[in-house]
């Protein structure tokens, strides 16, 4: 067996020992193939449950192990989740969520992984009437642009994490590294602290999550040559 292919064989037995993921799909527009591409590559354990009839479904489910609709749109399903990711929390599953109302399946899922502790990590774009998305979308009114922020803060005070998919990627991928003795105090850099400071990456001890090594490439691969 090459070095690689030991590397490989690692890389999966890691995956699938780990906690997986449950994503919860549903079927509010804005970047479906750039998510989904996305998480294809993120490394970790992925569970799916697809809200509804999606025009897309066959390529979501390709990303990891479908749960059943009869099984989890009336309960959360048993296994040990390390977070809920929700890529696309758009207006009315926000509002939902924060009235308690909870008419939609994934609704009461995310309201059942709150209540476990489980983390609920959340892309924030469609919601944020500041995202790129909106801004193409056409500017809001500033008073629905305060309403929308508002519900944001509300959201977060309830416990779910808002992000960017990098930020929520990350996040993942800390709680999955395993600390060797005297790294207690070592924090990892994510995208957002090298994007802020780009020395950061520099140091030779530094420790990088997956989504900051990826980001550090793709870097070098569009730096033009002098």
């Amino acid at each position: 067996m090459t070095e690689q292919q030991t590397e490989r064989l690692v890389a999966y037995i890691l995956q699938r020992i780990q906690p997986p993921v449950l994503v919860m799909v549903t079927a509010a527009e804005g970047y479906r193939h750039e998510i989904c591409q996305r998480l294809a590559r993120c490394g970790e354990r992925l569970h799916l449950a697809l809200d509804g009839n999606l025009h897309d479904a066959e390529r979501w489910l390709a990303l990891g192990e479908a749960q059943p609709a009869e099984i989890w749109q009336h309960a959360l399903p048993s296994a040990p989740y390390k977070a809920l990711l929700l890529p696309f929390l758009d207006v009315p599953l926000a509002h939902d969520l924060l009235n308690g109302t909870l008419h939609s399946p994934v609704a009461q899922r995310v309201h059942d992984a709150l209540l476990a502790g489980i983390p609920v990590l959340a892309l924030r774009y469609l919601c944020d009437p500041h995202s790129e998305l909106n801004a193409l979308r056409g500017v809001a009114h500033p008073g629905y642009a305060a309403q929308a922020s508002a519900t944001l803060e509300r959201l977060a005070a309830c416990g779910v994490t808002l992000g960017t998919l990098n930020e929520l990627l990350d996040r993942l991928a800390i709680s999955a590294k395993p600390q060797a003795a005297g790294e207690s105090a070592r924090r990892y850099l994510t995208v957002t602290d090298i994007v802020n400071n780009p020395g950061l990456a520099d140091s030779p001890d530094a420790l990088l999550t997956d989504a900051a090594v990826d980001f550090m490439k793709a870097q070098k691969k569009i730096t033009l040559p002098r």
